[in-house]
């Protein structure tokens, strides 16, 4: 039986290069990873909505379950598209369907955990967005928002990777809670701003009390917003574990 694959879902003003250090790893224990590009990150004009999103990780995991068991990955924003976008994707709808795969595991990376008919910000308003979100996000932004554990030389480097993010898909609205159906692990990184550590343990405590949900692993760790930057190898230990695999603990239950 061959390995699952991972299907990485990058955060808003990103791209799929900053997985680059952590794909190298788990190419290394046998595993294949899919990085799409999510085109509300870098359009020009902005995107309308994240419908554009949604279509993409939609089209991609489709794709992939017809042959394949996949462990679905995101950080940040995109647990909004991705939570969304995987409807009946789970292992036994696809089974229902005759497909060989489907996905097996949900991993949240300090994302948005929401339940149907969220939305991040009223149409037409910046309601919700931390001071940092700005149209034109400086260096020192950056690093308060997404590299907290990183030095100035490295976030300057990996500044010059960031991209506008379409303001109006922080107005779109999910539809769909794919937490609900597919068994899920929730990373939180205790390293990040302190306001954002305690938003992301009430949005994991909120969609545990909000009704049916397969939330079965919670792990929390020292490391900043991106740890697939900072803390590749750790990150790569638990996305090994969410594939079924057997490795050492790599943080404590939260």
């Amino acid at each position: 039986m061959s390995k699952p694959v991972f299907v990485l879902l990058h955060g808003a003003c990103h791209s799929p290069s900053c997985w680059s250090r952590l794909t190298p790893i788990l190419s290394e224990h046998g595993y294949e990873s899919i990085c799409p590009t999510l085109p509300t990150s870098g359009s020009n004009p902005p995107l309308p909505d994240w419908s554009a999103d949604v279509e993409v990780i939609r089209s991609t995991v489709s794709e992939l379950v017809k042959e394949h068991d996949v462990v679905v990955v995101t950080h940040s924003f995109s647990g909004m598209t991705g939570g969304t976008a995987l409807e009946w994707l789970d292992k036994a709808s696809c089974a229902a369907k005759g497909l060989k795969g489907g996905i097996i595991r949900l991993v949240y990376v300090m994302a948005f955990m929401v339940p149907e008919g969220f939305q991040h910000s009223k149409e037409g308003t910046r309601d919700n967005m931390v001071e940092e979100m700005k149209t034109d996000l400086e260096a020192k932004d950056a690093k308060g928002l997404f590299y907290q554990d990183l030095n100035d030389e490295q976030v300057a480097e990996l500044y010059k990777d960031i991209r506008p993010h379409s303001l109006p898909a922080f107005w779109s609205t999910t539809t769909h809670a794919a937490w609900r159906h597919i068994p899920t692990t929730y990373v939180v990184c205790a390293g990040d701003k302190p306001s954002t550590v305690v938003a992301a343990e009430w949005l994991v405590e909120s969609a545990k009390q909000s009704g049916p949900h397969k939330i079965d692993n919670v792990v929390k760790h020292q490391v900043g917003h991106s740890p697939f930057i900072s803390q590749p190898e750790w990150l790569a230990g638990i996305l090994r574990e969410a594939a079924g695999e057997k490795v050492e603990k790599q943080g404590s239950v939260a």
